[in-house]
């Protein structure tokens, strides 16, 4: 499991909108969404994670994308839905760990020289990457 993202970098890294790709994989079957905005994708991401540890099915609509990204609950793990693409995922704390690592590499490429009140989102990403109680396992 691992999700990679990649700044667009052709011009100075903006944390008001970080555009860049994401993509999402289980080895067998990969998520790819280009030049999109990152921080509503990772805020997305955390939003169905929650849902699904609290067993629910949740439809995340991100804001720029015209189709919403679906998460529910899958044996142990969880299904990721986007488009016509379906990620399954053997158990939630491995999705955890993926974008715990991811979103924490993203926080560390964006430009810090303005601040994060700017950028609700960028706050929810940060609180999700210092949350104790998202343990990180061996991938």
């Amino acid at each position: 499991m691992q999700i990679a993202i990649t700044l667009d970098k052709s011009e100075k890294i903006d944390p008001i909108d970080p555009i860049g790709d994401i993509t999402i994989t289980n080895n067998t079957t990969t998520i790819t969404e280009k030049s999109t905005y990152l921080d509503s994708w990772f805020d997305a991401l955390i939003t169905g994670l929650k849902a699904v540890k609290q067993g629910k099915n949740i439809a995340v609509e991100i804001v720029e994308e015209p189709e919403p990204i679906v998460f529910e609950p899958w044996q142990e793990g969880m299904r990721i839905s986007y488009r016509d693409k379906y990620i399954l995922i053997s158990h939630i704390s491995e999705f955890a760990t993926a974008l715990k690592i991811a979103a924490n590499d993203f926080l560390n490429k964006l430009d810090y020289q303005s601040d994060f009140d700017y950028n609700d989102l960028l706050q929810v990403i940060r609180d999700f990457v210092n949350d104790e109680s998202v343990s990180l396992v061996t991938l």
